[in-house]
């Protein structure tokens, strides 16, 4: 099970007045793993060497990439479902509908599976005090 730490900030923007000087806490994230590690520790726990899953992952992502973006789902049973989706708005006519006009934002889904969603219930939480 995980452990997230979350440290705790005042909101002092002048965006939300009502919030102004009010507590809340933010997960706090202590580095960004890139590719190199991430298959560093995906060989760990594999048969495969670094260099491997390097290309195994390059490919998944070329896949990912190119199937997703011609109106695919892809299913990855221990993470979730991958698909596109779109921001639009409405118009009053259906000869009114057109892509350049309505879509306002292209989005990459993961909608997390029952298991993970799970998981992430399990996670503890600890506040960091001070400052």
């Amino acid at each position: 099970m995980g452990k997230i730490h979350l440290k705790t900030y005042q909101f002092n923007s002048e965006s939300n007045p009502r919030s102004r000087g009010k507590w809340y806490p933010r997960i706090e994230h202590y580095s960004t793993i890139n590719t190199k590690e991430l298959c560093r520790l995906a060989a760990e726990d594999s048969h495969l060497e670094p260099s491997e899953v390097v290309y195994i992952l390059s490919a998944l992502v070329k896949q990912i990439e190119e199937l997703v973006f011609n109106g695919h789902t892809i299913v990855i049973p221990e993470l979730g479902t991958l698909s596109i989706a779109a921001d639009t708005r409405t118009v009053e006519s259906y000869d009114d509908v057109r892509c350049d006009a309505l879509i306002r934002q292209l989005r990459l889904n993961l909608r997390v599976t029952p298991q993970l969603r799970e998981e992430l219930r399990k996670v503890r939480l600890q506040i960091i005090k001070g400052l």
